[in-house]
């Protein structure tokens, strides 16, 4: 059998959550295994006229990097593939839900030293896709020795170009990783037992590197994510690897398992992608978006919108959304914190008048007069530069422009990489995103002095 050039699919990933995935607890064998017969079928799985798919038994239990002749233990382990569940949750062409769950293998027969196997038929259409084409790596998977390293790689690889997960729940991962609902209830055990070796084997056996972040409440841990970065030591020995146990499976050299990760526009959602355009990378946006609630983000990204439409100085538009959302700067509507912050030392300086002021209150409220100044000062600059810029001939305002952006490609290279593309979609000089316009503003006082010179 020959490998076809991977497909696009009508389908794609829900924002950041993972397409498919498998509940329950299969051993090593079983995901192993799992993955050598999605990969000998996959170029087959679109084609409706082919009802089952073959492997040669011996082929099967080398690309699982199974040495045994124990025929039985193959056979449980195809058992256990028809035993498990499978689920998942995608949009369809016309942005419709669909949430579905089947068994993982309809069927499978041995006879003859070989395989007969088949899925369900609305499966495998959803089987069809480069993102979960792209988790599988032979060369990698026959190193790991654990199946909770191989799972943790498989729902780590595939934000690889995102740069981290996002955080899920703890039972999510639980779920994920394939830990029964009574073991290792204590995070403290989980961790010990299942999190440390997998993080440990994945890092040290597999193309990309992960790095564990917690999040508590009340003093529990209750999410997970991985930031994840490539292992570039490892990649070339791989793919190598990789190619020559493709062939073993009778395949052809197999495409660059990195390229057919999904793009970050694949795995973002609305909510993700409008947090870019405050200058977010793509990994600050998927962990703000599940870390906090959708609506507390929206609220903070209008707040930050405001501050910017009525000419607050922002030094980094970034910075200062990452700070907002944080520290929930709109929960209180209709004041800034500067401004809330001045009216709450104004206050305690009133008070302490008659009585006495404390020094850390004369602190408080002089350090908040200076910020309120500072807010001020610069409303009154980004004002005046925008009135300059607007009394500009159309050939000034387009040299002006022209320098900015050359100071910008030179001086901050991440928001002029979005610039770029925002310009590419099509956006007017007065259309940009709030991280882009912020940069411009400042860019193009610089330009109108030079211009004046």
């Amino acid at each position: 059998m020959s490998m076809k050039p991977v497909r696009n699919t009508p389908y794609e990933l829900k924002k950041h959550v993972g397409a498919v995935h498998v509940k329950g607890k299969l051993s090593l064998l079983q995901r192993k295994v799992n993955n050598v017969l999605l990969l000998n079928a996959y170029d087959e799985l679109p084609d409706e006229s082919v009802l089952e798919h073959t492997i040669d038994l011996r082929a099967l239990a080398s690309a699982a990097a199974f040495d045994s002749n124990d025929r039985q233990q193959l056979r449980d382990a195809l058992e256990a593939l028809v035993d498990a569940k499978i689920k998942w949750n995608i949009l369809g062409p016309d942005d419709e839900e669909e949430w579905g769950v089947s068994t993982f293998l309809a069927q499978a027969v041995t006879r003859g030293g070989k395989c007969y196997y088949a899925y369900a038929p609305g499966l495998r259409r959803r089987l069809f896709n480069p993102s979960i084409y792209a988790r599988i790596n032979l060369s990698v998977q026959e190193r790991f020795t654990s199946a909770y390293s191989l799972a943790l790689y498989e729902n780590c690889v595939r934000f690889r170009r995102v740069g981290s997960t996002g955080w899920f729940s703890l039972e999510r991962w639980r779920d994920l990783l394939g830990v029964g609902e009574s073991q290792y209830e204590q995070f403290k055990y989980l961790k010990r037992s299942v999190l440390v070796p997998a993080i440990r084997e994945v890092n040290a056996q597999s193309d990309i590197h992960v790095t564990m972040e917690t999040r508590r409440e009340k003093r529990s841990i209750v999410a997970l994510k991985f930031a994840i970065r490539e292992n570039e030591q490892l990649q070339l020995e791989l793919a190598r690897q990789n190619d020559s146990a493709a062939r073993e499976l009778g395949t052809a050299a197999l495409p660059d398992l990195q390229s057919l990760a999904p793009a970050p526009d694949q795995l973002l959602g609305p909510l993700q992608k409008r947090l870019k355009e405050f200058g977010l990378t793509d990994a600050q946006s998927l962990d703000l978006s599940t870390e906090f609630s959708a609506e507390r983000v929206e609220r903070n990204l209008a707040y930050v919108q405001h501050a910017l439409d009525t000419g607050k100085h922002v030094r980094s538009v970034p910075a200062f959304t990452l700070d907002a959302i944080r520290s929930d700067y709109a929960d209180a509507p209709g004041e800034t914190p500067a401004l809330a912050s001045a009216k709450r030392a104004r206050q305690a300086k009133q008070r302490s008048a008659s009585i006495g002021a404390s020094p850390e209150a004369l602190r408080a409220a002089q350090q908040a007069d200076r910020r309120r100044a500072e807010w001020e000062r610069g409303q009154k600059q980004i004002a005046r530069l925008r009135a300059r810029y607007e009394a500009l001939s159309e050939s000034e305002r387009t040299e002006a422009d022209r320098k900015a952006v050359e100071r910008m490609a030179s001086s901050d290279p991440f928001t002029f990489a979005l610039f770029e593309s925002e310009v590419a979609a099509g956006r007017s000089r007065d259309e940009h995103s709030p991280a882009v316009q912020a940069v411009l503003d400042e860019l193009r006082g610089w330009a109108m002095e030079s211009l004046s010179q």
